[in-house]
């Protein structure tokens, strides 16, 4: 059965048609699907999605009325009901053979891992063996000579520095160079690194026993009271409505939406229930050299990030 991957996406319409590229452009079709997940998106994603689905035929689209990244993958993956999944954010970037490191750590380590995933520069694990094998250590060292070669999820550099963030991209703007580049470092002998913290989550794979066990991705406990509260208002309003003889009220809609918080994600949860799902079943988390895929940013360095560097990017 060919593996599903599941593109979560919501508002980022300057970076999804460089994602969805990339995507399509460095991807056996014949070995995977892309399951675009529309988490509750704005019109001006909705019609980028919906213009690429026109345009390439192998794009299947999933919506949400709410925008619960959990929720979203909990639902696509019991309609799939495939054994593997590979899961993107909105603004990872692809390059060839992207794919292999995926499928590879998960061959290798089975039922051993909770997930698995590879070397992705803007991480807090993966920034530091990255700068390792291109041979970029000691230049950062005397750029930054206060900052820890550290890893966590967001106690290191790549997280809080936007100069940090903004050197290393400067150093791998041109993605399939540095593709080649980091793959040819290590002559053919990758690693397999094992993760003892949480890991950000935004491109993985995993196995559909893994997220049974775990009771699937963890939405957070307020979520469903606050969809039940928003249906029992939609049919107030559709009452409404037919008594004011209009279609719909939808700016109304939308305003309920935002005082019920259904238009914001609840962002970490389900990276810290199965990194909690991991040490608590002794499961690893290993991340392999065998591949690279590239973050565009995260935290608080975003907005700088889309500054300085977006329009460089090749």
């Amino acid at each position: 059965m060919k593996i599903p991957i599941l593109l979560i996406t919501h508002d980022r319409p300057y970076l999804l048609p460089i994602v969805l590229d990339r995507i399509i452009k460095h991807t056996d079709w014949e070995k995977f699907h892309l399951w675009v997940l529309d988490n509750n998106s704005s019109s001006s994603t909705k019609k980028i999605i919906q213009a690429y689905k026109e345009k390439y035929s192998l794009i299947n689209i999933y919506e949400s009325a709410v925008n619960q990244i959990a929720l979203i993958q909990n639902k696509i993956i019991t309609k799939l009901k495939s054994d593997i999944y590979i899961k993107l954010d909105d603004d990872i970037l692809v390059s060839k053979n992207w794919t292999d490191g995926f499928v590879g750590v998960l061959n290798r380590f089975g039922d051993t891992m909770s997930f698995g995933s590879v070397i992705i520069p803007i991480n807090g694990f993966g920034w530091l063996p990255f700068i390792e094998i291109m041979g970029f250590k000691d230049e950062f060292i005397s750029k930054f000579p206060l900052e820890k070669l550290a890893q966590d999820c967001m106690n290191v550099p790549v997280w809080n520095n936007e100069k940090v963030v903004e050197y290393i991209w400067n150093k791998t703007l041109d993605i399939d160079a540095s593709t080649k580049q980091f793959i040819e470092k290590q002559d053919s002998k990758f690693q397999d690194l094992l993760c003892h913290h949480r890991y950000s989550i935004g491109a993985i794979i995993f196995t559909h026993d893994i997220w049974v066990k775990m009771g699937g991705w963890k939405v957070s406990d307020s979520i469903y009271r606050r969809i039940n509260t928003k249906k029992n208002i939609e049919k107030v309003i559709k009452k409404i409505a037919a008594v004011l003889k209009k279609e719909n009220l939808n700016r109304t809609n939308e305003i309920f939406d935002l005082l019920l918080n259904l238009k914001k994600s609840a962002l970490g949860v389900e990276e810290q229930a199965i990194y909690d799902f991991s040490i608590e079943n002794g499961l690893k988390i290993p991340v392999t050299t065998q591949s690279i895929v590239f973050h565009f940013s995260f935290g608080p360095t975003d907005e700088y990030i889309s500054k300085k560097i977006f329009l460089n990017i090749k």
